[in-house]
């Protein structure tokens, strides 16, 4: 039964996650807008927000330690308001229309009778949804397989480093790659990282399926973004938002309820569910043709 403090965590939650939500496509949508001028590099102004993420872990952890779980919301609105001073500041460059003429923003549900838009929105579905099992129950996995909490902060963050080296040097070994292949390649990896995952508990073994996290989350994000930058400017921010409400949303929320139930029924093993998501992948083909088939629908 939920508990007052559980149903007021949960409202402060939903609170939250409504006002920082709108913000994921809308910098994403910037940051695809001064890539496709060739004004910035995607994945090296990506990859700021996964060193933040290290660092606040580290900062949180520590602050914790010393101070207790209460210091936790302080710590969180602080990070807030910091975070929203810096949205005041403008850009050196503003963005600029590429016409003379107002833009006319496609409608979502315009954008969702393309066929292509679908089939890509289903394979970011499969790919960053096989994560599900990872985010909620890894840790509990790992703690119960006599792993150390530290050891266990240690293989998140390694994920995490290889995923900002990944976002640093997709340029240099991606750059040429089609997003169809990039797609596939991150499939591949998640077949053999949450097999490698679900199979043993030796932490050399799980710290080279961590050292894979760069492929299943850091390519299979740069091939979205890359898919989303070739599109025509006024379809960017439909696609945008369709991108983060649908697959690292709903179908992550969906999948993530999922993977509780596999867990409690299969626990390591329920990784194994995970690795078959990324088998539709390879068997999907993705057309780039987006722009021009939502003008002629």
């Amino acid at each position: 039964m939920a508990t007052p403090d559980l149903l007021w965590l949960t409202a402060l939650s939903i609170a939250i996650n409504s006002v920082i939500g709108p913000s994921i496509p809308v910098s994403d949508a910037l940051a695809n807008h001064y890539n496709r001028r060739e004004l910035i590099d995607y994945g090296r102004a990506r990859l700021w927000g996964s060193l933040a993420f290290v660092v606040g872990s580290m900062m949180a952890g520590t602050l914790v330690e010393r101070f207790g779980p209460q210091i936790i919301v302080p710590l969180a609105a602080g990070a807030l308001l910091l975070t929203w001073c810096w949205s005041l500041s403008s850009p050196q460059q503003l963005p600029a229309k590429e016409g003379t003429q107002a833009m006319v923003r496609t409608p979502l549900l315009q954008v969702l009778r393309v066929k292509s838009v679908l089939v890509f929105l289903a394979i970011v579905s499969f790919i960053q949804g096989s994560h599900a099992a990872y985010y909620a129950f890894s840790a509990i996995h790992w703690t119960q397989a006599s792993v150390s909490d530290v050891m266990v902060g240690y293989l998140w963050s390694f994920g995490v480093v290889v995923e900002v080296m990944m976002f640093a040097l997709a340029a240099k070994f991606f750059g040429k790659w089609q997003v169809q292949s990039l797609f596939r390649l991150a499939a591949l990896a998640v077949i053999l990282r949450w097999c490698l995952t679900a199979w043993s508990t030796d932490l050399g073994v799980l710290f080279a399926a961590q050292s894979l996290h760069g492929l299943t989350f850091g390519v299979a994000h740069i091939a979205s973004m890359r898919y989303i930058q070739q599109q025509a400017s006024d379809k960017v921010m439909a696609l945008q938002a369709l991108y983060s409400a649908i697959p690292m949303g709903v179908v992550m929320a969906l999948l993530t309820v999922v993977s509780g139930e596999l867990y409690e029924q299969l626990g390591g093993d329920s990784f194994y569910a995970m690795a078959l998501l990324g088998l539709p992948v390879l068997l999907l083909t993705l057309k780039t043709d987006t722009a021009e088939e939502v003008v002629r629908s």
